[in-house]
């Protein structure tokens, strides 16, 4: 039987809605080790699209604080979940 996550693999490689569910998944499964505990609590993985990944933030601050690691946040995603990010935008949704 095929687990849920095996199952989402085979169809990302067809179809581009499942292949964004799939990015979007192994992020936030390795969310806290890429972000590091602190920052996950404030930031989280919201969408991707053509290599752009885009961080929603609860606070103007922890956006900052995306914008400055983002060479060391790409490197870690690519070793992580072997994803491809070019760019990361940050967003700002504030509770």
């Amino acid at each position: 039987m095929l687990s849920l996550r095996n199952a989402l693999e085979q169809l990302s490689r067809v179809d581009p809605f499942f292949n964004k569910l799939y990015i979007l998944s192994s992020l936030k499964e390795h969310e806290t080790q890429i972000f590091g505990e602190h920052i996950a609590k404030h930031c989280t993985f919201a969408d991707y699209v053509e290599g752009r990944l885009t961080v929603v933030c609860d606070d103007f601050i922890w956006a900052n604080e995306i914008r400055m690691l983002k060479r060391k946040l790409r490197k870690r995603i690519l070793e992580m979940c072997k994803i491809e990010v070019r760019d990361i935008l940050t967003k700002v949704e504030l509770r």
